[in-house]
C-alpha cells in the first residue's frame, strides 16, 4: 500500500505542474497495473445533449468500443454511476449481457474480450462529470480493495479533468468574444459565426463516412470543426476599419492587407496558446490550421501560401466552403443574397478549382441538413428586427 500512496503522490506532483488529461491517463495505464489489474482503461465523459461518449481510452489491444463512441446514458449501463455518484463492479460480462441485451456499448466491451470491469465516478464539486473504466479480459477480477485504490485515482483524475477542461473554456470564450466583435463590426447580419461552424460540423460528418476519411475525422475532429471554425476571421482584429468596413470593391494594394489577415489570424492563436499544451500540441493547432488556410484554393491560386489539393488542411478545406456558402446567401452592405440553387451553383463551378471536389459533394449531399440550420438563424434575424 505505501508503493501505490508514492505512486499517488507522484500522479499529484504532476497535477500541480499541469499535466494534461492525455497524460495522466498514461501514467495511470503504465503506473498502477501492480495494484488494480487491468487490460484497458478509459475515461467517459458527459454531455450537455444527455448522451456520454469515450473520450480517451488506454489498452494494449485493439479496442472495439474506441475513442469518440457516443450513446446517450440511458442506453448505457454507466447511468446509475453517473446519478448515484457510487462505483460499480461487473465480474462476468456474458452474465451482464444476458440481464441487459439491449446494451450496445455492453455488447461492444464483449466482442472486445472485455469479462469484467470496475467504474468509479469522476465528481467535481459533488457533479459527476464522466467515469474512469478499468476493463479487464478475465472473469471475477476485481474486489472493493480495488475499488478503494481506483477511487483515489478517480479522485485525481477529476481534478485534472476539472482544470484542463475549465482552462480550456475560458481561453476559447474569451478568444471566441474577440472573433464575435469582428464579426460585428464587419457582418450586416448576426448569426454569421454560428452558422458557419454548423455548415462545418454538417459537411465533417459527411465526409466521416467515407473511408478514406474514416482514419481522420472522429468525433474529436467534428467537436474541433464546430468548436474552433468561428475564429477563422480572427486575424481581421489586425486589420484597419478604414479597409476592413470599406463598402467599395477593394483596390490591389488594399486587398494585399486583407489577406494579411489570415497569418494575422493564426499569430495571435498561436501566442494565445503558446504554453498550452494538450495531447503534445498547442490548444489552437487546429483553429490555426483553419484561420491561416480557409482561404487557400484546391488549385494553388490562393493565399496566402498558394497551397493545393491536399497539402491545404482539411479542416480549412472544410471551412472555406461553408464560409463562402454563408456568404453568398447573406446580404452585404456591396450585395444582396444569392438563393440556395444559385449559390449551389456558383460552388460547384469552383469545384476542383476554388475547392475539394469531395467538401463540395458532402455540401451537395447534405444541403437539405443545411438549410435547416439557414432557416434557423434567418428566423431568428426576422423575430429580432420586429
Amino acid at each position: 500500500m505505501s508503493q501505490f500512496l508514492n505512486q499517488i503522490i507522484s500522479l499529484y506532483e504532476q497535477l500541480n505542474t499541469g499535466i494534461s488529461i492525455s497524460e495522466a491517463l498514461t501514467y495511470v495505464f503504465d503506473t498502477f497495473r501492480k495494484y488494480i489489474p487491468f487490460d484497458r482503461i478509459g475515461i467517459t465523459l458527459l454531455e450537455s445533449d444527455g448522451s456520454i461518449y469515450a473520450y480517451e481510452v488506454r489498452t494494449n489491444h485493439s479496442p472495439v468500443l474506441d475513442e469518440g463512441y457516443s450513446e446517450k446514458l440511458c442506453k448505457t449501463s454507466l447511468n446509475t454511476i453517473v446519478k448515484m455518484k457510487k462505483h460499480r463492479i461487473i465480474n462476468d460480462y456474458k452474465e451482464y449481457l444476458k440481464l441487459h441485451p439491449k446494451s450496445a456499448p455492453t455488447k461492444l466491451m464483449v466482442s472486445e474480450g472485455i469479462m469484467s470491469s470496475l467504474a468509479c465516478p469522476l465528481v467535481v464539486n459533488s457533479i459527476c462529470i464522466g467515469v474512469l473504466l478499468f476493463s479487464c479480459r478475465r472473469k471475477n477480477r476485481y474486489n472493493e480493495s480495488h475499488a478503494a485504490m481506483a477511487k483515489i485515482i478517480s479522485s485525481n483524475m477529476a481534478i485534472i479533468l476539472e482544470r484542463n477542461l475549465l482552462v480550456d473554456d475560458l481561453i476559447l470564450s474569451s478568444v471566441t468574444g474577440l472573433a464575435k466583435l469582428v464579426e460585428a463590426k464587419d457582418s450586416d447580419t448576426g448569426f454569421h459565426l454560428e452558422r458557419m461552424q454548423s455548415y462545418s460540423k454538417i459537411i465533417a460528418q459527411a465526409l466521416a463516412s467515407k473511408e478514406k476519411y474514416a482514419n481522420i475525422i472522429d468525433k474529436h475532429f467534428i467537436e474541433n470543426i464546430f468548436k474552433f471554425s468561428p475564429l477563422h476571421d480572427i486575424g481581421k482584429a489586425g486589420i484597419a476599419d478604414g479597409i476592413l468596413l470599406k463598402p467599395a470593391k477593394y483596390t490591389p494594394e488594399e486587398f494585399e492587407v486583407m489577406k494579411k489577415h489570415t497569418v494575422i489570424g493564426a499569430e495571435i492563436l498561436r501566442k494565445s496558446s503558446s504554453n498550452l499544451l494538450r495531447k503534445g500540441k498547442h490548444f489552437f493547432d487546429f483553429a490555426i490550421q483553419i484561420a491561416e488556410g480557409h482561404h487557400e484554393k484546391y488549385n494553388g491560386k490562393g493565399y496566402p501560401y498558394g497551397l493545393s489539393g491536399d497539402s491545404i488542411p482539411l479542416p480549412a478545406r472544410i471551412v472555406a466552403i461553408a464560409d463562402v456558402f454563408d456568404a453568398v446567401t447573406s446580404k452585404r452592405v456591396y450585395k444582396n443574397a444569392y438563393d440556395i440553387e444559385t449559390t449551389l451553383q456558383i460552388i460547384d463551378k469552383e469545384s476542383g478549382k476554388s475547392f475539394d471536389p469531395d467538401v463540395v459533394e458532402a455540401l451537395n449531399h447534405n444541403i437539405e441538413q443545411i438549410v435547416q440550420v439557414y432557416k434557423k438563424y434567418h428566423e431568428q434575424i426576422d423575430l429580432e428586427i420586429r
